[in-house]
């Protein structure tokens, strides 16, 4: 009985070891792709193992992006990062293969400000059933960009845009800018709707991260863009509109 004990504790040592070893393989992996661009929660500039935590350190900027305003939606935030991390589909198996807990360390670069935010084990487990769900994971995408890009709203954009709003609805996703119409006559976006419809659609083929992620999941649940632009005196609206197959077609141009 004595040598069937200690050849179990030898197991179990021998298990932790390796997946110890295995942990610390994928933090250098990460390491060696930093820094990784996150779109408007930052950059992550390095990994590393807290026992059998791996915390991602995310430097943030606070003229994009308070933390403060993070603190009461830590969940969409969560979320956004399960949902990337379903994404890439092989680190996803290595963690829960590993049993592996994930923290992610924000600090603000300008402010020193810091936010931590801690997904667990059985929460990595659980997101793996979006794996192979194209439709449901471009749902809950477009969902989590809606509630994550709302956090840095309002922005000034230029001297005349300020971009007000950002909204699901329907069969589209919308951003909504207000317009200084005491330096841009109402006539000027009247007249030049075309031509500003194809400077969106030319500045959306060479987009960030978060919106070429975007578009990928606008184009797996068949939905289409609106950019409206509201006059700050008239009250007067215009719609710059890019249908479903149009989104498609930004697609292929992204990826050439």
């Amino acid at each position: 009985m004595r040598n069937q004990f200690v050849l179990l504790i030898a197991l179990v040592a021998l298990l932790l070891t390796s997946c110890n070893n295995s942990l610390k393989r994928q933090v250098e992996t990460i390491n060696s792709q930093c820094p990784i661009d996150l779109g408007i929660l930052g950059e992550v500039t390095k990994v590393d193992l807290d026992g059998r935590t791996i915390v991602y350190h995310v430097s943030t900027n606070s003229n994009v992006l308070k933390l403060s305003r993070l603190e009461d939606h830590i969940n969409d935030v969560k979320q956004g990062i399960l949902l990337n991390f379903v994404d890439d589909k092989t680190s996803l198996t290595q963690f829960i293969a590993a049993q592996c807990n994930i923290r992610y360390e924000y600090t603000d670069a300008q402010t020193g400000e810091q936010l931590v935010i801690d997904i667990t084990k059985d929460e990595l487990k659980n997101a793996e059933a979006l794996v192979g769900n194209e439709m449901e994971l471009a749902r809950r995408r477009i969902e989590n960009f809606v509630a994550t890009g709302r956090l840095q709203l309002p922005m000034q954009v230029d001297e005349v845009t300020t971009l007000t709003d950002i909204f699901a609805e329907g069969d589209n996703v919308g951003y909504v800018y207000t317009i200084d119409e005491t330096t841009v006559p109402i006539d000027t976006i009247d007249q030049r709707i075309g031509v500003l419809k194809e400077s969106i659609g030319e500045s959306l083929k060479h987009n960030d991260l978060s919106m070429t992620m975007l578009i990928d999941a606008l184009t797996k649940d068949h939905k289409g863009l609106i950019y409206r632009y509201n006059m700050s005196k008239s009250g007067r609206t215009f719609d710059v509109t890019f249908s479903p197959e149009e989104v498609v077609r930004i697609q292929m141009l992204q990826q050439q």
